[in-house]
């Protein structure tokens, strides 16, 4: 039988404080995957708590909803809830956060279909106004649901943490304001820009949110909307479709 050669030296663990060839320490690269496991579970349980809260919000067309009925719906324990979240209000506000995540997501594909800039504010402006009211047309899309569920909560934030309300709807502004200053063109002024799409905002949302209806459709009243902001911020009323991009 073979014997070793001599010249053979036998394999060792690395010792503390010894890296490997990348430099990484073999400690460090434990405690990291570990850290990434307990990362990766805790998002999944926010997650669940989210989605309760969320179902729970569109079913009842609004907040009026215990935390118990949460961790009910979410299949986890009040204690987990806890670990996650400081109140109900805090489960709120992400839940706001992430319902005007995914509607600003869907307006920035849908301008995206358009050229012209003025005709991408306005299909913004009709859009948002159609995602936030109360009483949406029969035959609109089953769509931002949550958003609409979430009027009372949106209004009551800006009275109380208007602060917060501005940063759950962050970027819904920086798409509002690509999209102002785009139609403004180079000359408009920057600050005055960024002061009339804040109204902008305000204008569509919270006029959408407080109509509960009586008025017509909904689409008629979102192109009145377009018709009275398109003066206010000094853009052209654009028509009513644009030319679309090439796929």
């Amino acid at each position: 039988m073979a014997q070793p050669s001599s010249s053979a030296q036998p394999s060792r663990s690395a010792q503390p404080g010894e890296t490997d060839a990348g430099g990484v320490d073999w400690r460090q690269r434990a405690v990291e995957r570990s850290l990434d496991a307990a990362r990766l579970r805790a998002e999944e349980r926010a997650q669940r708590f989210l989605d309760a809260a969320l179902q729970l919000t569109i079913e009842h067309q609004g907040t009026d909803f215990t935390v118990q009925d949460v961790v009910a719906r979410s299949g986890q324990s009040l204690r987990s809830f806890y670990q996650y979240f400081e109140s109900k209000q805090e489960l709120l506000l992400a839940v706001f956060e992430e319902a005007m995540r995914a509607s600003t997501e869907q307006l920035r594909a849908a301008v995206e279909a358009e050229t012209d800039p003025a005709v991408r504010l306005r299909r913004f402006v009709v859009d948002l106004y159609a995602s936030c009211a109360r009483n949406p047309d029969p035959d609109a899309p089953a769509t931002n649901a949550a958003v609409r569920a979430m009027a009372d909560f949106a209004f009551r934030l800006a009275a109380t943490d208007p602060d917060r309300l501005a940063r759950g709807t962050g970027e819904l502004y920086a798409l509002a304001l690509e999209l102002v200053r785009a139609a403004q063109g180079q000359e408009a002024d920057r600050a005055a820009s960024a002061r009339r799409t804040v109204i902008l905002l305000q204008a569509v949302m919270f006029n959408a949110f407080a109509t509960t209806g009586g008025r017509g459709r909904v689409s008629d009243a979102a192109e009145e909307m377009w018709t009275f902001c398109s003066q206010g911020i000094g853009v052209p009323a654009a028509p009513t479709a644009g030319r679309r991009r090439r796929a």
